[in-house]
């Protein structure tokens, strides 16, 4: 990580002192209020399909709140287990274990008609000095962080505290959001990292994927960094005809690998057509990206191109080009809306392609590989 230095005024440490202040080692009847409000956010639930997108609807106007309060309430839970003085005799994950175990019970209780996949259910990654955990209810997940900062100062702190969390919840609201999170190889420092995959849907169509990844520094006042972030889409299948699925999931080790699609203007139906896969090297402090290879790297320029010319940004458009007049031409004639369809391919030569397609007009673009990579060399709509 890179090193930072902070100069903080001494009224603003007092203030954020007032405003924050630290975790307490809370009693049994704050404990109870939790469980009771957790109690209670279930409960809220009871009349409700375990799938939101599954007959009989019920009314979903407020479970957006009360799934927010839920996964909030058991957060708060495990920061007061942590903290709590009669576990000290065993290793904080299994105090976290033991607490999620209680919220699952729970939830079996109140929901005993649901799928046991729909229940509350919980994952921990223990990446020591920092927890992770991972919680789902009905068709929703999201992931806490909980570490021990040292504040800056010269006695640490003794106190857990929930040091981050996922934005995903609150960035998108869909239907349903699955969540896998993974290890990964740590710098020289040492500092905990992790990567979360959200898969997004809705109740049909094809889906969004998002790859995060954070890395908690305890003695950074327990900042949890954002590392890594890649968006991207997944399709219905990963069969579309001429277009192969590139790279696997890969999180061990220094070097990782995220593959995704994403929707262009060459896409022939509700798949995303091109995808690629990131490479990333985390062997040093500083994550670096390392690389970015295509299923179809000769129709990439023709996807980029059409994206830039919608925006008319031209100077993005001839990044794309071999000329400014192919880049002109496409700002210009290109509309607000490309389907294909239908891709029509040709070989004209070594390295060269002429490629067709189109709903009410025929788009043709020549492209060819100069200089190791594919480029427009001409463009014209009919």
């Amino acid at each position: 990580m890179s090193a930072r230095s902070t100069v903080a005024p001494l009224l603003g440490s007092v203030l954020l002192a007032i405003s924050v202040g630290k975790p307490c080692r809370c009693g049994p009847q704050q404990h109870r209020d939790l469980l009771s409000d957790f109690r209670q956010s279930l409960l809220k639930f009871a009349d409700l399909p375990p799938d939101p997108c599954s007959p009989p609807h019920g009314n979903e106007e407020h479970s957006a709140d009360a799934k927010r309060l839920l996964f909030q309430r058991a957060a708060e839970i495990v920061t007061q287990e942590l903290n709590a003085t009669s576990g000290d005799s065993l290793p904080p994950r299994e105090r976290a274990s033991q607490t999620l175990k209680k919220l699952e019970r729970m939830s079996a209780e109140i929901n005993p008609s649901w799928p046991e996949e729909n229940r509350f259910h919980f994952e921990i990654l223990d990446l020591a000095p920092a927890l992770v955990t991972k919680m789902s209810f009905r068709t929703d997940a999201r992931y806490f962080v909980y570490g021990i900062p040292s504040e800056g100062s010269e006695k640490a702190n003794q106190l857990w505290r929930n040091v981050g969390e996922d934005d995903e919840i609150f960035e998108r609201e869909v239907p349903r959001s699955l969540l896998d999170i993974y290890p990964l190889h740590r710098g020289p420092s040492g500092n905990a990292r992790f990567l979360a995959k959200f898969t997004r849907f809705g109740c049909g169509g094809s889906l969004g994927v998002t790859y995060e990844a954070r890395e908690w520094d305890p003695e950074d006042n327990g900042h949890l960094e954002q590392i890594i972030k890649q968006e991207g889409a997944l399709g219905l299948d990963d069969k579309v005809d001429g277009f192969e699925w590139i790279g696997t999931l890969q999180t061990k080790g220094p070097l990782i690998t995220l593959p995704y699609c994403w929707f262009s203007a060459i896409d022939t139906w509700d798949n995303p057509s091109l995808c690629a896969v990131d490479t990333y090297d985390l062997l040093g402090d500083d994550v670096r990206f390392r690389s970015r290879a295509y299923n179809r790297p000769d129709l990439v320029p023709i996807a980029k191109a059409i994206e830039y010319a919608q925006k008319r940004d031209y100077a993005a458009v001839l990044g794309y080009c071999t000329s400014t007049e192919v880049a002109h031409k496409l700002v210009r004639d290109i509309p607000p809306f490309v389907f294909a369809e239908d891709v029509r391919m040709k070989h004209t030569g070594k390295d060269k392609e002429r490629v067709e397609f189109g709903l009410d007009r025929t788009y043709r673009f020549d492209v060819e590989m100069l200089a190791g990579r594919w480029r427009v060399v001409a463009f014209s709509a009919q």
